[in-house]
């Protein structure tokens, strides 16, 4: 397989013309392991070289839509909306934000003498026709041709190929501003800004010139954070942001993954670099974050911070803005999904923290990561949740485990079971 290079935008090709509709809905691309014979196609093996950034386009009857990956291929089975008599269950799956053709490009309007330039690899046969398979490599020239031809029909395509975002950044402005009251924020320059107080319509920033506050439009705040969703970077100017730039600057280089580069600085994002001892400080060279994590656990940060969370989060999530819980299967906004350890990180061995792809999992606030968290509920080695006999002190939490019953936990896969099955051993209340 070939090696991803962080900062380069990579184009694939997809074909669904069974699946498209599934998969367009969840926003994801599904592939099995292995063929019933134990085969491992290179259509199917080629979801590990995808990352966060890269381009697909979506191949059913016409390139009916255009997408950036969202998160690199994790381990996950088979979604329920997917045929079950076609695929075995185990597989990958790849989050990616679908836009949409209202027309979509036909094969025969894709240039003939540009399909057959294409690598043995990809995915045009010598006359020029689609190949069977799944996903396939394509050119960067094919790739970039294509987005200038017919880029226009994807209209709702917003962020542009290799702007990788993450989720925080689709955070409203007040909420981010909350979230980092009382920390201290270094400016491009080095000088320390702090939230004191959010008061819509403003943020109250204390400055080393200021230190009883000063007003700053939260509005502000929002508008630069909306010219990063949609450019994927941001110039720190006050022809762009407001002459309240350097705390505007300061609050956007607290966003996972975020560098400033440039004068005037420019601020954008390093997708699934992870920084740590002996890490590049130049822009793109870091290695893209796989396992096992190799950066620092401890972080010293007014104590310690856990190193490889930020890391845990965007492998779960991505710049996904909402996302599935693992345990009731609804789908929520990226803020109230947790990344949890299914094995709790306390007792967790340096190697278990490292597993990105299988200690963890996204499980929502709405009572599903606190009942898997107290042992009301486990994973049984089949997958299936299993609730506890034990009668619940509360009618709402005896509901919620009769919703729960019997679900089949999508995370669970041969990698994780060792991880649920501690956690079935020594948390479940049984």
């Amino acid at each position: 397989m070939a090696e991803a290079k962080l900062g380069q935008t990579n184009y694939w090709w997809v074909n669904q013309g069974q699946t498209y509709q599934q998969e367009r809905k969840a926003g994801i691309l599904w592939a099995p392991k292995v063929q019933k014979n134990g085969v491992q196609p290179l259509h199917w093996q080629s979801m590990l070289d995808v990352r966060p950034g890269d381009v697909i386009l979506h191949y059913a009857k016409g390139v009916r839509a255009f997408s950036v990956v969202a998160t690199a291929a994790v381990d996950a089975h088979r979604p329920g909306d997917l045929p079950e008599d076609m695929w075995d269950r185990y597989g990958r799956m790849i989050r990616t934000t679908y836009s949409e053709a209202p027309h979509p490009v036909a094969l025969d309007e894709l240039l003939p003498d540009e399909r057959l330039r294409e690598p043995q690899a990809g995915p045009f046969n010598r006359a020029g026709l689609v190949k069977q398979g799944y996903l396939f490599p394509l050119s960067k020239t094919f790739g970039e041709s294509f987005t200038a031809t017919f880029g226009d029909r994807f209209p709702a395509s917003r962020v542009a190929a290799g702007g990788y975002v993450p989720s925080e950044a689709r955070m409203e402005a007040v909420e981010l501003l909350r979230s980092l009251i009382g920390v201290p924020l270094l400016t491009v320059k080095g000088r320390t800004n702090k939230i004191l107080a959010v008061r819509p319509p403003d943020v109250v920033v204390a400055t080393e010139s200021s230190p009883t506050g000063q007003l700053v439009p939260i509005a502000w705040v929002e508008e630069a954070l909306q010219l990063l969703r949609e450019h994927g970077s941001v110039t720190i100017h006050p022809d762009q942001v407001g002459y309240r730039s350097a705390f505007i600057g300061a609050v956007l280089l607290q966003l996972p993954y975020a560098l400033a580069s440039g004068s005037p600085p420019v601020i954008s994002f390093q997708a699934g670099a992870v920084a740590g001892p002996g890490a590049s400080s130049e822009p793109g060279t870091d290695k893209v974050a796989t396992d096992p994590f190799t950066g620092s656990l401890e972080k010293p940060f007014a104590g310690t911070q856990r190193g490889e969370q930020p890391a845990l989060r965007r492998r779960l999530l991505g710049s996904m803005s909402e996302a599935e819980c693992a345990i009731c299967g609804e789908t929520y906004p990226a803020r109230f999904l947790w990344a949890a350890h299914i094995k709790p990180r306390s007792v967790c061995t340096d190697t278990e923290r490292r597993d990105l792809s299988h200690v963890g999992m996204l499980a929502c606030v709405f009572g599903c990561d606190a009942l898997f968290e107290t042992g009301y509920i486990s994973v049984n080695e089949n997958g299936q949740i299993v609730t506890s006999s034990f009668k619940p002190e509360h009618k709402a939490i005896a509901n919620k485990l009769a919703d729960l019953e019997g679900r089949l936990v999508s995370t669970h896969t041969n990698e994780s079971a060792a991880y649920f099955a501690w956690h079935h051993m020594n948390m479940f209340r049984g």
